[in-house]
């Protein structure tokens, strides 16, 4: 791609002020690991709920998208929508859990859990897990959607895309911490949306507009086309591969993900906010967001794209393409400014949270337990250094962002169920969580290398069922963690429910308030409800189809009162 002055401008701009916001924040940073992980666990709501959806948009983000609408049709996209279940269960019960919890990690709620050696070794396993294995992953899955953006715009190998992108996200990380990642999250989500929906209109302009994108499709794939149908084809019955892979999706994935009960980068948002009412709130706005607001520019241009690119293989490729096609000059330098934005808010997340798992579940804890805030900040700015060269090495050897990320869902789908049931069954224990991953990883490998054609939906079927039997069995026969520590985890988090009824009893002197379950579930399902129909009914209205749109927004808007009443009011 030929770059303007003008385009290079922009860019260097935008690198120069992620630079600097970054940098600014050094000295408070590095004033104490607080600071460092969490800003002083101050944060008001729109500042972490903004820094959740800058961090969940990455660089692979639309290629991701592009890749599943243009391979399958816009239905494909529940492969991520079914986590609005899990979303708005976050929002409903996990965030003020999470907050109550008082932690700084959520792989630190282990030994605030559980009890004796088992809990402490699992924090340890997990820590390692999490920070070289699970987010290596994903880090390189991000690495390696802006090494293709870089590879198709500008013409750069795969390793000089690998060094140059990460370079800077890596220095600013590294000295500025959370305080750095959130504050430059802010404005490189809002520069990321700016060129999410510019590439949007200039490819749905391109195609004939939104009241010829329908028509136009029919056109060239025939009037049975699925690309635009927002629910998996029936034509083959109920017992078809779209259908089932549908059904697994909402009826698998949402729950059986590891980061089913919030997980590292949300837990780390709530966390830092002011109080549980800030929490909620951050995790709701969230939600909507990243949902409603984000899916629509980057499926309408992935569905232009199959009008102006059909005969194109690489399907994650195109969208940088109608980059370089559609924009004029100037709007290019500002695309691949967005390109980066949305990459380095994801990177720099990922790296912080990283090297806080390292530094304060293993390194802390069972390394060097009582050393200065200096030396703990020192050994993170290291660790950032090293599991960023493990990642570079990962990213080389990727090649697929669509599979990277469904090898990413199975490979913890075991362990999803038992880390929403530690909240809600007092006999969980900390082996259940230690056999769970053991599980979880040893049948998923087995899975993708003896029988890496079996449909997604089956491979999924087969984690979950297989692990679930194990972590269950092991739990059962196994010692449960000790009344006294289970109650104090109770007191602190306040959890409620059916499954710590003998828990419940032993704290009947207390006489603690407690939460409401029943009206937590109430608000879930109204929220899931609320976001649903404003995401469905918004593509409803772009694809020309007004009645039902009216529908979903309808249905949207009575849920979303309940919402209000529920969450905020």
């Amino acid at each position: 791609m030929k770059l303007t002055s003008i385009d290079w401008t922009i860019i260097a701009s935008y690198m120069a002020l992620s630079l600097m916001l970054g940098l600014y924040f050094t000295k408070r940073a590095s004033s104490s690991t607080d600071e460092y992980f969490l800003s002083g666990r101050n944060l008001p709501w729109w500042l972490a709920g903004t820094s959740m959806v800058a961090t969940t948009f990455s660089a692979d983000t639309p290629l991701y998208v592009t890749g599943l609408v243009r391979s399958q049709g816009i239905y494909e996209n529940w492969q991520w929508w079914c986590f609005v279940i899990s979303g708005m269960l976050s929002v409903a019960v996990f965030a003020k859990l999470w907050k109550s919890a008082g932690v700084m990690t959520d792989v630190e709620l282990t030994e605030m859990r559980y009890s004796g050696r088992p809990a402490s070794i699992l924090r340890g396993f997990k820590a390692i897990y999490f920070s070289i294995f699970i987010h290596t992953i994903i880090k390189a899955q991000v690495i390696l959607a802006m090494a293709k953006i870089l590879d198709v715009s500008l013409g750069w190998s795969k390793w000089e895309a690998i060094i140059i992108s990460s370079g800077i996200t890596i220095f600013y990380t590294l000295m500025s911490g959370y305080w750095g990642v959130i504050i430059t999250d802010f404005f490189q989500f809002i520069i990321a949306m700016v060129g999410a929906v510019l590439i949007a209109y200039f490819a749905v302009d391109k195609s004939g507009g939104l009241s010829m994108l329908q028509t136009n499709m029919e056109s060239i794939y025939g009037s049975t086309q699925h690309y635009t149908d927002f629910f998996p084809p029936m034509d083959a019955g109920f017992i078809s591969l779209p259908v089932l892979t549908f059904i697994a999706y909402m009826g698998l994935s949402w729950w059986s993900k590891y980061s089913s009960d919030g997980g590292g980068v949300i837990v780390q948002r709530m966390v830092s906010c002011k109080n549980e009412k800030h929490a909620i709130g951050a995790t709701l706005y969230f939600n909507i967001a990243n949902y409603a607001l984000r899916s629509w520019p980057w499926i309408l241009a992935a569905v232009a794209s199959l009008i102006l690119y059909p005969a194109v293989k690489d399907h994650e490729s195109v969208y940088p393409m109608m980059m370089l096609d559609l924009l004029p000059q100037g709007l290019k330098g500002l695309m691949l400014a967005s390109f980066f934005a949305a990459f380095m808010s994801t990177l720099s997340t990922y790296l912080n949270l990283s090297s806080a798992y390292f530094i304060n579940d293993f390194y802390r804890r069972f390394v060097k337990k009582n050393e200065t805030e200096k030396h703990y900040i020192t050994v993170t700015r290291i660790s950032i250094l090293i599991l960023s060269v493990i990642t570079a090495i990962v990213t080389y050897y990727a090649t697929s962002i669509v599979e990277v990320f469904k090898f990413l869902i199975a490979f913890g789908s075991g362990t999803g169920l038992v880390y929403l049931m530690r909240w809600f069954w007092w006999r969980i224990n900390a082996w259940s969580e230690i056999s769970a991953m053991i599980a979880s990883t040893v049948i998923s490998s087995y899975i993708y290398i003896a029988h890496p054609d079996l449909p997604f939906y089956a491979k999924l079927f087969f984690i979950i069922f297989f692990s679930t039997i194990v972590w269950v069995t092991v739990t059962l026969f196994t010692k449960p963690v000790d009344r006294t520590h289970l109650v104090n985890f109770y007191r602190k988090t306040r959890i409620g429910g059916i499954g710590w009824k003998p828990i419940e009893n032993d704290m009947e002197r207390f006489n603690d308030p407690k939460n409401n379950l029943y009206a937590s579930v109430k608000n879930w399902v109204c929220g899931c409800v609320f976001i649903y129909g404003i995401t469905i009914g918004s593509g409803m209205f772009f694809f020309q189809r007004s009645v039902e749109g009216i529908i979903y927004i309808v249905i949207s808007f009575i849920s979303g009162i309940l919402v209000y009443r529920g969450f905020l009011k």
